[in-house]
């Protein structure tokens, strides 16, 4: 038996790739929005085929990032710095302590361990990006937190 396309991982993240390509050229102006909604929706559906969310979440939040960086922030979701430090702060797989006390000696973690520690590395590679158009909350204060550690993450 044969899985119907729209089934199909592959499929959607073939639509992902193309809505996400025309949502990062420049030349299209605002209309970038719509394409990069549906890139997400894309994502999304290749999620609910079974992608998996860390890997899922790094995509997102990667093209909100240079979205909000090229076209500015908004109070929509998908331009909004101050949401998207929420969305990668609980996407985190590991608490902030547990992270910092793995980092010391991560080589000699064991292989689930470091693999947490590197997606969160992942998850936090956009923060850096919109990290200037953040309002002061503590939002922003526990993702400098993270931001402090990264660089100390396999």
């Amino acid at each position: 038996m044969v899985d119907h396309p729209s089934e199909s991982v592959n499929h959607w993240l073939g639509v992902w790739e193309v809505n996400s390509f025309h949502a990062c050229r420049a030349e299209l102006g605002e209309g970038r929005r719509a394409w990069a909604e549906t890139a997400m929706y894309a994502l999304a559906r290749a999620e609910a085929a079974g992608l998996d969310a860390v890997t899922a979440n790094v995509s997102r939040f990667n093209l909100r990032a240079y979205l909000i960086d090229s076209l500015g922030s908004t109070r929509s979701p998908l331009l909004n710095p101050d949401a998207l430090a929420m969305d990668i702060l609980s996407a985190l797989p590991v608490d902030l302590e547990d992270a910092a006390e793995w980092a010391i000696d991560w080589r000699q973690r064991p292989h689930k361990q470091i693999r947490a520690l590197r997606q969160c590395k992942n998850l936090l590679a956009p923060a850096q990006i919109i990290r200037s158009r953040l309002s002061a909350t503590p939002t922003a204060r526990a993702l400098d937190q993270w931001l402090a550690l990264r660089a100390r993450l396999p």
